[in-house]
């Protein structure tokens, strides 16, 4: 693997007025609980460390991150925050917890700025005004099913140092394992976008060496998909589309309808967002019937 350096100079210290907290939260067991993966929506490293890193950061007292890492590896990695201790990368408008139960669960907020590691990645996100998409840019749509997007693919480069950042983090948090990742828009949800399209696959296979990780994200990144999905789990679409089964690639009332009752019969928070979470249990459910995600999108 080629090297690159973890550059320290733009670690934010921890004193009073930064975006930082000291240590981990005691009813969280005095240590982060999961990884959090963020989308800059900037162009380079050089824009995310103004923003993000070092005690004149712009976003000084408001947010930070654990780490920011380049599109090569030229650019490299930043850290912003010690693993020891808490950075501000999560929190407005959160209403589930690093493993998709609710934020807010006995008395107590579990917010991602308290619980989990937050590493941005530089990547512009998806395409809009001042935002041309390329030939290679990744079709997905978003948790609500109503935004489709065209997403700026992650860099050979950038994943392998996504690799290796994971792999610092298990070190020192060897708890957290592969399905306490996470994107900014699984604990967010219906208020950010960011990681849709994310290569969680390839990424955690290599933090964690483990090739046979299943792929529980690429397959369902489209409405068909999901639809496919739904259908093959039983649930009742109608009978627009070509095939009369309500796959016809609008995310309507009927899809919606479909995923909440999944998500209720599955012990899932009833948002009608289609997550990490749901990706992980519609795998869980289609496996234990001796099936695949890549059937059921392919039924």
């Amino acid at each position: 693997m080629t090297r690159f350096d973890i550059l320290e100079h733009h670690l934010i210290p921890v004193e009073s007025g930064q975006a930082v907290a000291a240590g981990w939260m005691g009813y969280a067991g005095n240590k982060p609980r999961g990884v959090t993966w963020h989308w800059t929506a900037t162009r380079d490293l050089a824009s995310c460390d103004r923003i993000l890193g070092g005690a004149t950061s712009l976003r000084k007292g408001e947010a930070s991150a654990h780490y920011g890492i380049g599109r090569s590896f030229a650019e490299g990695v930043s850290r912003y925050v010690s693993l020891e201790n808490r950075s501000w990368h999560a929190g407005k408008n959160q209403t589930l917890r690093w493993d998709g139960q609710p934020a807010r669960t006995g008395g107590q907020w579990w917010s991602g700025s308290r619980t989990t590691i937050g590493v941005e990645t530089v990547n512009l996100g998806y395409a809009r005004t001042g935002v041309i998409a390329g030939p290679d840019w990744i079709e997905c749509v978003s948790p609500s099913g109503k935004q489709e997007m065209q997403v700026q693919p992650w860099t050979a480069e950038q994943i392998v140092m996504m690799i290796a950042v994971g792999k610092e983090i298990v070190r020192r948090w060897p708890h957290i394992g592969v399905r306490d990742h996470h994107g900014h828009h699984d604990i967010c949800p219906g208020y950010k976008v960011d990681v849709c399209g994310f290569p969680f696959a390839e990424v955690l296979r290599g933090i964690y060496d483990a090739p046979s990780t299943p792929d529980v994200w690429t397959p369902l990144w489209t409405t068909t998909a999901r639809q496919r999905c739904l259908r093959t789990l039983g649930y009742q679409l109608g009978d627009s589309g070509p095939g009369r089964d309500g796959v016809d690639g609008d995310w309507g009332r009927l899809s919606d309808a479909a995923l909440r009752r999944f998500q209720r019969e599955n012990r899932l928070v009833d948002n009608g967002m289609w997550s990490t979470f749901v990706c992980w249990r519609v795998h869980e459910v289609l496996s234990a019937r001796g099936s695949s995600i890549e059937a059921a999108v392919a039924a």
